[in-house]
């Protein structure tokens, strides 16, 4: 009997202390777990939240960057893109911002229409871009271009013209705000028709006569306008330009020969823009244009999971694979990520309060828009 109990004591030590070592091994895999970037992600799915119907613009492109994702992301997570749409994206990145989980497993991809009405302080706004971690960036471009006859007159007597420029757009609260903004620090007299579904009846618009002044994005240019120069019915003014990480205006690189509006400012007056216009503009080029697209976490988010994404996408814009299939979607354009990504974010969303005000103002008075109830 003493014997028999001896055995049970000394099993039960030695169940102790495997049980013991198994604890401390669990323990130490947990912790090569917690302290390996790869573990984040193993067998995870990240929700990609686009807050545009699926088949525009933003869908398409969130849906190219999510094919390489996996690739990329150490533990290879499924992405799963999920499309929210509403209010010119502003429904889809209110839920993002406020109902979803800020765990590392919910990104978010924004675009130009999410820029302008969070920098414009639009009520309907519940995000706050300044509280998510930028991971990578897209810019696009865009031509603003007239009619052989006015661009014959040349851009000092374009300036004079009075009653003849027309323009045709959307919404002045959306990317033809910056074209807007243009035409007022040039101080050309432009009427503006807006209320056209989007920028290919614009274009046509210009077509047909009912137009003569107007502006497309990079792609829309160069598949649908250039064609238009070729045969002699449309000239080039200017790009809208790009921001760059000091906050100057300068040349797009994929319109390197064409002006900035602060070249012609400089042509026609002799002097550089100045003035809440040119202020706002600025601010709307860096919103709309050199940031036109951005990938978003939660800023909040565990510290871990935003380190590797923003690693991630280093490794991704060096993908060759990558950049050559991204001609179409990026538009030859190379995507910002790091530190510079995050200097264009910064100036982006910092806009003076007298700007902003000045801004209000502009569109109240010129096309009847109060910000404040939208």
């Amino acid at each position: 009997m003493r014997k028999t109990f001896g055995l049970v004591i000394a099993y039960s030590v030695l169940l102790f202390a495997a049980a013991g070592c198994n604890t401390i091994q669990a323990n130490d895999k947990q912790a090569d777990n917690e302290g390996s970037e790869g573990a984040l992600y193993e067998n995870e799915v990240i929700s990609f939240v686009v807050p545009y119907q699926a088949g525009g613009g933003s869908d398409v492109f969130a849906r190219f960057m999510a094919n390489y994702f996996p690739k990329h992301i150490e533990g290879s997570p499924r992405v799963q893109v999920e499309n929210i749409p509403g209010g010119g994206s502003i429904t889809g990145t209110n839920e993002y911002a406020l109902s979803r989980q800020a765990n590392g497993r919910n990104i978010l991809t924004t675009s130009a229409s999410t820029h302008i009405p969070y920098i414009l302080q639009q009520p309907s706004v519940k995000y706050d871009l300044s509280k998510m971690t930028p991971i990578i960036g897209a810019p696009t471009g865009g031509v603003v271009y007239t009619s052989p006859e006015l661009a014959a007159l040349g851009m000092d007597d374009l300036s004079k013209q009075q009653g003849e420029l027309f323009y045709a757009g959307i919404s002045p609260t959306g990317l033809d705000l910056v074209t807007l903004l243009s035409f007022e620090v040039l101080g050309l007299d432009v009427k503006a028709v807006l209320g056209y579904e989007g920028k290919g009846p614009a274009r046509v618009a210009f077509e047909q006569g009912e137009s003569n002044i107007d502006y497309q994005t990079t792609t829309a240019y160069k598949r649908n306008v250039i064609p238009l120069v070729e045969e002699g019915s449309a000239v080039p003014l200017y790009s809208l330009g790009q921001m760059n990480e000091d906050g100057d205006l300068v040349r797009d690189p994929q319109f390197p020969d064409l002006p900035t509006i602060e070249e012609i400012h400089y042509d026609l007056y002799g002097t550089a823009p100045v003035g809440e216009a040119w202020e706002a503009y600025k601010q709307f080029v860096g919103a709309s244009f050199t940031m036109q697209k951005v990938i978003w976490i939660h800023e909040d988010a565990p510290e871990q999971h935003q380190q590797l994404l923003q690693a991630s996408m280093e490794t991704l814009i060096q993908d060759e694979q990558f950049m050559a299939q991204s001609e179409e979607i990026l538009e030859n354009y190379q995507p910002l990520v790091g530190d510079e990504l995050q200097t264009r974010i910064d100036s982006m969303l910092t806009m003076s309060p007298e700007t902003l005000e000045w801004v209000s103002q502009f569109l109240l008075d010129t096309y009847d828009v109060d910000i404040t109830k939208l």
